[in-house]
C-alpha cells in the first residue's frame, strides 16, 4: 500500500447534491452526521485525528479510514494547495495520466497502453502467471492470456501490451455502460465480484453523504444511471508504480465545486495488481478561523479476507494511515 497517497490526492472526494436553493452544511452538521464520536477540543487544537471506519467496511475484503485536519489558513490558501497535487503521479519516469475526453472513441488513448523495454520484469511477470494474485484479472481474461503466451516468443513485449490494451478498453467501456455492476470479477476471489459488492456496501456506510449530498452520492453510486449533471465529471488511464510494480489503473472523477466547498468524487474501479480498487472521499470546507480537510477512504482487497481477518485490517488501516498522513503534514508545514 506504499503507494496509495500517490492517489490519494487525485481522489479528493465527497458525493454531493448542492441546488440553487440548498444552503451548505457546517462542518458540524456535516461530521455529527458521520456517526463517529468527535472530539471537537482534538480538531481545534490543530491535531491530526484518525478513525477507524467499521462502518462502511461492509464486505471481507474491505478496509476503511478516516483522518481530518483543521488549519488555520483560508479556505482559498488551502484549496489552491491541494490543486496542485490534483492527478499527481509517482516520479516514476513512465508514469503517465491520460485523460478521456472522448468515450464514444476511447480505443484512440488506450493505444498509448504499452510496457517499456525498462520493464521486462512485469512483462515476465505476466508471461509467468499461474492463476493467482499477481495480476487482477477475470476468468475469461486469463483464458486470453494464456492463449496468448501459449502461442508467442516467450517475454514478448509487442503481446503483453496488446493483451492489456485490450483488457483495459473492455473494462472502460463495460464501467462506461454498466457502471459498477460491468466489473469483471476477480478470479482470484473465487469468482465472487468483491469489487462491485464491496464498493456498493461500503458506500451504504457514507451516512453524510447520503443525508446532506443525496443527488451526487446516488448518481456517484448507480452510474450511469445518473439523476443530475451539476458536476464536472472526468475519466483517466493511468500508468504508474505501486509496490514498485509497473500498474495500470482506470479512474472515473465527478468533482463538484460551489462557494466555500468542493467536492470531488474518484473511483479507481480497475488497478491492474495489488489492491482490486480504490474509493475515496475529501470535503474541504471553512471552519472557524481556517478551513478543515477531511478524507474518507475505502480499499478492497481480497488480501484481507478470512480467518486471520481482524488483524490484516488493523494492519492495513495503520498502514493506510501512514500513507495518507504526509498530505496532511503538508498542510501542517505550509500553515
Amino acid at each position: 500500500m506504499c503507494s496509495f497517497k500517490k492517489f490519494i490526492l487525485v481522489v479528493m472526494v465527497l458525493f454531493v447534491s448542492l441546488f440553487a436553493d440548498e444552503k451548505v452544511p457546517t462542518l458540524r452538521q456535516v461530521l455529527d452526521t458521520s456517526g463517529l464520536k468527535i472530539d471537537y477540543n482534538k480538531i481545534d487544537s490543530g491535531e491530526i485525528v484518525t478513525f477507524a471506519r467499521e462502518d462502511q467496511e461492509r464486505t471481507d475484503t474491505s478496509i476503511a479510514l478516516s483522518m481530518g485536519l483543521y488549519v488555520k489558513a483560508p479556505y482559498d490558501e488551502v484549496l489552491k494547495t491541494l490543486r496542485k497535487s490534483e492527478n499527481s503521479l509517482s516520479p516514476y519516469a513512465g508514469a503517465m495520466l491520460v485523460k478521456i475526453k472522448d468515450t464514444k472513441n476511447i480505443n484512440l488513448y488506450f493505444k498509448k497502453v504499452a510496457f517499456s523495454s525498462d520493464e521486462m520484469d512485469e512483462v515476465e511477470k505476466l508471461f509467468n502467471y499461474e492463476d493467482d494474485d499477481t495480476f487482477n484479472l477475470s476468468e475469461k481474461e486469463i483464458q486470453k492470456l494464456h492463449f496468448l503466451t501459449k502461442n508467442a516468443k516467450h517475454n514478448d513485449i509487442k503481446v503483453a501490451s496488446s493483451f492489456f490494451r485490450e483488457l483495459l478498453t473492455q473494462r472502460f467501456q463495460a464501467y462506461l455502460d454498466n457502471g459498477i455492476d460491468g466489473i469483471f470479477a476477480y478470479e482470484h476471489s473465487d469468482r465472487d465480484s468483491t469489487v462491485t459488492k464491496g464498493m456498493k456496501k461500503s458506500s451504504l456506510g457514507l451516512s453524510v453523504l447520503k443525508k446532506w449530498f443525496a443527488t451526487m452520492y446516488k448518481d456517484y453510486l448507480n452510474y450511469p444511471k445518473i439523476l443530475s449533471h451539476n458536476y464536472k465529471q472526468s475519466f483517466y488511464f493511468i500508468k504508474d508504480k505501486m509496490d514498485d510494480r509497473v500498474v495500470f489503473i482506470l479512474k472515473h472523477q465527478m468533482v463538484q465545486e460551489k462557494k466555500n466547498i468542493i467536492l470531488i468524487a474518484e473511483r479507481q474501479f480497475y488497478i491492474s495488481n495489488s489492491l482490486d480498487a480504490i474509493q475515496t472521499q475529501i470535503l474541504c470546507i471553512p471552519y472557524k478561523d481556517g478551513t478543515f480537510v477531511a478524507l474518507s477512504s475505502q480499499s478492497f482487497t481480497n488480501k484481507v479476507s478470512g480467518f486471520a481477518r481482524g488483524m490484516a485490517v488493523k494492519v492495513g488501516r495503520h498502514m493506510m494511515a501512514n500513507q495518507i498522513r504526509p498530505i496532511f503534514e503538508v498542510l501542517e508545514q505550509k500553515f
